[in-house]
């Protein structure tokens, strides 16, 4: 009980330090955000993407061409594994040749449980704000969450990367890559 209260007491504490700073505004952005290959389809999204927060973890998404997915985060470490079922997803294309994929229920992981925990998914906006770091725009995902899909600056199958938004008073983001079929 006691070591369950201590966890508690560290992700408030923790929330509360990130919630500090997150209505801070969002500033100049640094990072590179290729465009798109001009050759870029829908239909290259379909696949197995993975990404991975720290050492032993993984988070996976499976996109089937019928506009639908699931989310499988295992994390031997901390003793957390979760499975999604069938979800929907949609490509919103932007004039900045990038694209939103919307992902309808997904759970950020990488970040605090309060985050990854959320029912439903996504990011509570009264908590914290997501930044799109290529086009610097706050984005709200109440109810699920949105990858920014760009080119990539390094070889990656059909030349594209799922961007996770920032956490605005982060300096980080994580990415998905396509895994080689």
């Amino acid at each position: 009980m006691i070591r369950f209260l201590m966890r508690q007491a560290v992700a408030i504490i923790g929330g509360a330090l990130l919630v500090a700073c997150t209505r801070m505004p969002v500033g100049d952005v640094t990072l590179e955000c290729p465009e798109l290959p001009a050759t870029f389809h829908q239909e290259d999204l379909v696949g197995t993407w993975a990404a991975s927060y720290s050492l032993n973890d993984s988070d996976v998404l499976i996109i089937r061409s019928d506009g639908t997915y699931k989310q499988i985060y295992d994390d031997p470490d901390a003793g957390r594994h979760f499975e999604s079922d069938w979800l929907k997803w949609q490509i919103e294309f932007r004039e900045s040749n990038f694209a939103r994929l919307h992902l309808n229920g997904m759970r950020r992981a990488g970040d605090l449980e309060l985050i990854f925990n959320r029912e439903g998914g996504g990011v509570d906006p009264e908590l914290f704000t997501a930044i799109d770091y290529c086009e610097n725009e706050v984005i709200d995902m109440p109810d699920g969450i949105v990858l920014i899909v760009t080119g990539a600056t390094h070889d990656a199958p059909r030349g594209i990367v799922l961007r996770q938004t920032r956490l605005a008073g982060s300096e980080w983001t994580w990415s998905f890559e396509l895994i080689e079929e």
